[in-house]
């Protein structure tokens, strides 16, 4: 008789654990989704700032090079030429071209990189 008796309990109890335990699968769901959300947006950011800074730093490079270029060539070149091409060159002239520079070294390393993957992968 016992037995009968605990049958309508296991029933009610069963009823009251399978909304917790339906929460605790949508929870368990969602909290993949957001993981694999996050790795992915993780990667794409850490490319994106890998590309931004080997940009930024071979722009600095490339504006002190050709910084150091230009003024060395101020002091041995006569004092006509460098007032003549005071008046043609623009002032922006060297953050542009070291700009466009950096930017062509970085696009020719990440065609290499592209390259070399497809050669590995074939």
């Amino acid at each position: 008789m016992i037995q009968f008796a605990i049958l309508p309990i296991l029933a009610t109890v069963s009823e009251a654990l399978a909304i917790p335990a339906l929460v605790t699968s949508i929870f368990a769901i969602a909290t993949t989704v957001f993981a694999w959300f996050a790795t992915w947006f993780t990667k794409k950011i850490a490319i994106n700032l890998t590309i931004l800074t080997l940009i930024l730093g071979l722009a600095f490079a490339a504006f002190v090079a050709i910084e150091t270029m230009v003024l060395g060539l101020s002091y041995v070149a006569p004092e006509g030429l460098v007032k003549g091409f005071g008046m043609i060159v623009p002032s922006n002239l060297i953050p542009c071209a070291s700009t466009v520079f950096s930017a062509r070294v970085v696009r020719w390393v990440w065609e290499w990189k592209a390259y070399t993957i497809n050669m590995m992968a074939s």
